[in-house]
């Protein structure tokens, strides 16, 4: 045998073998080129390869016999190492709290890599737009990495290679276009390779431990030794360090979520959660309504029987929950919608104090200046019915009217008015005992005065509070704690002053603070008024 026919016999057998090893070798690591009319070899490599004559290669992977005379529609196997980059770049398109790309706060709008490295705190998102339509979310208390964003120059598809370093990301992957599409996760422990379906990661570094959920479509999980399965929609897999599997099991069903309450008044929202019913607790998310995609304002694991929430604007809003298992897998999604309207605040009542007493005759009743309000909205009920007959109704600018009342039980309440006439709730109905008047005592001497404030609360919980002079309250004159729902304070001077309150609950929960109420304690405020109830009890 010649040596060039020696030389052409290994190089087929090298070519057989090659293409032999490479489903299980390369499968992971190329793509697949549709031939199209004129196609060559040497024409591809140059269009698509770092290095043009490496056409050989593909040659030899695919046992192309004339590399001039290429058959149209075939599929091209080309290893992805042998290709020429094209970089491509995906778009924050929601943001939320404390969310970072390379350090730096991410905005709407910013521009992400190869390289790029995202972060999210307690309460920080991020979702980005991928090339291709696809979306990716971080949400809080995770980090990644982008290692590759590419796209090939022969065709529309996207190269995506992501590192999760801590907690979890949600994937809604497009239908990847063409067989040379690529999306890919990798954790410490697996890699999870798509196609186009709904999927989410995580990463769980306390129990070193990769977990991934599918909801619609399937993905192939590789484990980091090679062994490979397939999740399919409805089902989840973990893996942890050392290759300890659950293999795929079902996720948890969407929960019954029962008459959620759909609207709040209140700045703190509680919702009730249904029974965990095996689950060990629930995800809780709440995102605005109108907006896609929208950014998560809201984010917890709750294994209790409620969630609370504070700090929304008001607005329109969806609460999505979804039960996390005992493996820590989580299942598919209820929502709920829902509107919050707090504001503006309602005032707080003022005089007199909660369960105080009048004399029959012009009762002052007074509250706090609300911020934002320019006026008020002031109701009186005799009977406890804000609906029914005898109902005394005024809008007012100041924060006290006085009203003819005979005795007998009535509630009062009051409602904050915007300067474009939004109103806001009401306060709480404050009880009011009108008893028959009585004569003044012939010797009174009145030393000092105070002066009283309630506000709604909830059994149980305590409150902190601080009066000063100003809307920041740098200048405090008075701050303390009281487990009631209202307070006496020694009247200081005359002159414009500020009150504030926040409430904290048995379980150690402390609400935001209200807004600075302004209390007017010009001499115009009819003090002997004051007096006399207190003379009458």
């Amino acid at each position: 045998m010649s040596p060039e026919c020696l030389r052409r016999g290994l190089a087929n057998l090298f070519a057989l073998s090659l293409a032999g090893l490479a489903p299980a070798a390369l499968a992971a690591e190329e793509i697949r080129y549709r031939t199209e009319p004129g196609d060559t070899l040497a024409g591809l490599g140059n269009s698509m390869l770092i290095r043009p004559g490496d056409w050989v290669r593909i040659q030899q992977l695919n046992d192309i016999a004339d590399p001039l005379k290429l058959p149209v529609g075939i599929d091209l196997r080309i290893p992805v190492s042998l290709l020429k980059p094209l970089p491509r770049s995906g778009v924050v398109a929601a943001v939320a709290g404390d969310a970072k790309i390379d350090g730096r706060d991410a905005t709407a709008g910013m521009r992400v890599g190869t390289g790029s490295e995202l972060s999210t705190g307690e309460d920080g998102h991020i979702t980005l737009q991928l090339p291709d339509g696809s979306e990716l979310a971080l949400p809080a208390r995770s980090s990644a990495r982008i290692e590759r964003l590419n796209g090939f120059r022969t065709n529309r598809s996207q190269d995506l290679r992501l590192r999760l370093g801590n907690g979890r990301v949600e994937s809604r992957v497009a239908r990847q276009r063409g067989p040379s599409a690529r999306y890919r996760i990798d954790t410490p422990t697996a890699v999870i390779g798509v196609r186009g379906t709904d999927f989410r990661v995580a990463w769980d570094e306390s129990e070193r431990l990769s977990i991934t959920e599918v909801t619609q479509g399937s993905v192939a999980v590789t484990s980091k030794s090679g062994k490979a399965s397939r999740v399919k929609a409805g089902s989840g897999m973990a893996i942890a360090l050392g290759e300890r599997s659950s293999g795929p099991v079902a996720l948890p069903k969407a929960p019954e979520l029962g008459a959620l309450p759909a609207d709040f008044d209140r700045p703190v929202l509680r919702f009730p959660l249904p029974d965990l019913a095996g689950n060990d607790a629930w995800r809780v998310r709440v995102t605005p309504s109108g907006q896609l995609p929208a950014p998560t304002l809201f984010e917890a694991r709750v294994a209790g029987n409620e969630v609370r929430i504070a700090g929304l604007a008001d607005g329109d809003y969806q609460l999505t929950l979804r039960g996390v298992d005992s493996r820590g897998l989580e299942g598919f999604d209820a929502v709920h919608a829902f509107r919050l309207k707090a504001r503006p605040e309602p005032p707080f009542s003022f005089f007199p104090p909660v369960g105080g007493n009048a004399s029959a005759g012009a009762v002052v009743l007074g509250w706090t200046g609300a911020p934002e309000a320019e006026t008020y909205l002031f109701e009186l009920s005799p009977n406890g019915s804000f609906a029914g007959e005898g109902v005394v109704r005024r809008e007012l600018a100041a924060t006290r009217t006085a009203v003819e009342l005979t005795p007998g039980q009535y509630v009062w309440r009051v409602a904050s008015i915007r300067a474009d006439g939004d109103r806001g709730p009401w306060s709480d109905p404050v009880p009011l005992a009108v008893r028959p008047a009585q004569e003044a005592p012939t010797d009174v001497v009145v030393e000092g005065g105070t002066i009283s404030f309630s506000w709604s609360g909830r059994p149980g919980q305590t409150f902190d509070y601080q009066f000063g002079r100003d809307t920041g309250f740098e200048s405090l004159l008075m701050s303390g704690s009281t487990d009631v729902p209202a307070i006496s304070l020694a009247r200081p001077g005359s002159g414009v002053h500020y009150i504030r309150v926040r409430s904290v609950d048995p379980d150690g929960f402390v609400s935001e603070w209200s807004g600075a109420h302004k209390v007017d304690l010009g001499f115009g405020f009819p003090w002997p008024l004051f007096v006399i109830p207190l003379l009458a009890l």
